[in-house]
């Protein structure tokens, strides 16, 4: 801990900020996630399978404040699951309540999107490689590291309960080629809005994306929209989503895109989310269901042929055995389509037990 404390000390004095204290202040939190996935395949190849599930976090929050009031924030991940270090950005609080994130900042509309309940638990079916229905209301977003987000503080534009930002980040430096896509940056603009309606709050929120690829032959790019609303009554939770656009995307010789070796697009491609929620003493009960579609090829041809689908619907009970302890059981049925067909190494049903420790 001595360690990343000076480290923190050293990053803030590089930035030539007066009267800020000789180490950044640090918290820490993360979890530790183990249970056993079952899994039975709708292709009999494929088969049922079980297996362990083993995930950890550990993260590490830094901040300090100058003597004018302005907050200064950034921190990492260590995720065992991904086997990755991810590092933050530097975000600056204001006075005012509006922030700035800078470096890995994001995208805006992703940040206002209101929270859709799902079940919890590690089971799914994994996809294969030419099923790319969108499972998830952020499949038109991405962008590079390099960026901003400008954060309004609460109450925009006179407005109770309204936030705002706007995002902006770009890959100058990528090199173009003619099949291969990489992101080369987004802009993104996002809002949320809160309001209560007699004894629920509600909130809704989304955005829109607009995005750029390297591909000098791509016919498509990563744009669209998305939005969600969620309701808060007592202890009940319920939410829906719905997202629109184009995902871009790279395929290799080991994860062709039926029959593309180069990058390929996802277009006309929508999904829809919805999800409820519902705490009981120590025990939540949660649902959710999820509907895509898209119809995907190479991205410098005009894409043909009929969608790929995904359809899921799963449920969890967790259990809050002691502070800081959460038992979980979940299952889920996965269905999806290729180019119409039904694509059964990829379909079936899953199920999850295990326990999160967090701190």
């Amino acid at each position: 801990m001595k360690k990343e404390l000076l480290i923190a000390s050293a990053l803030v004095g590089s930035l030539g900020l007066a009267g800020v204290a000789e180490a950044a202040s640090a918290t820490m939190s993360g979890h530790n996630r183990v249970g056993v996935v079952g899994k039975d395949a709708d292709n009999a190849t494929n088969g049922s399978t079980n297996a362990s599930s083993r995930q950890s976090t550990f993260s590490v929050s830094l901040s300090e404040t100058t003597d004018g009031g302005i907050g200064i924030s950034t921190g990492f991940d260590l995720s065992e699951e991904a086997q990755t270090l991810d590092q933050s950005g530097i975000t600056l609080t204001f006075t005012s309540g509006a922030k700035l994130d800078l470096i890995e900042a994001g995208n805006a509309a992703n940040t206002h999107l209101a929270s859709v309940p799902g079940a919890s638990g590690e089971m799914g079916i994994s996809a294969a490689t030419d099923t790319n229905a969108p499972t998830t209301l952020t499949f038109a977003s991405g962008g590079d590291n390099v960026g901003f987000e400008f954060h309004t503080a609460a109450d925009a534009f006179g407005v109770d309960g309204l936030k705002a930002s706007v995002s902006f980040s770009d890959n100058s430096d990528a090199a173009n080629t003619t099949a291969n896509h990489t992101d080369a940056g987004m802009m993104s603009v996002g809002a949320s809005y809160v309001t209560d309606a007699g004894d629920t709050t509600v909130t809704i929120g989304g955005g829109l994306y607009q995005g750029t690829t390297t591909s000098t032959t791509s016919l498509y790019e990563d744009e669209g929209f998305a939005i969600a609303l969620s309701a808060v009554t007592g202890d009940l939770t319920v939410g829906v989503g719905y997202a629109d656009g184009t995902n871009v995307g790279q395929a290799t010789s080991a994860a062709n895109v039926d029959g593309q070796t180069d990058g390929y697009a996802v277009t006309g491609a929508s999904v829809v989310k919805a999800g409820a929620k519902y705490v009981s003493g120590d025990i939540t009960f949660a649902v959710g269901v999820t509907a895509g579609e898209g119809n995907d090829g190479d991205i410098a041809a005009a894409v043909s042929g009929s969608d790929d689908s995904y359809d899921a619907t799963s449920a969890s009970i967790s259990y809050a055995v002691a502070s800081g302890v959460t038992a979980v059981l979940g299952w889920t049925d996965v269905s999806r389509d290729d180019n119409g067909s039904a694509a059964s190494d990829a379909s079936g049903s899953s199920w999850y037990v295990g326990a999160t420790v967090s701190f």
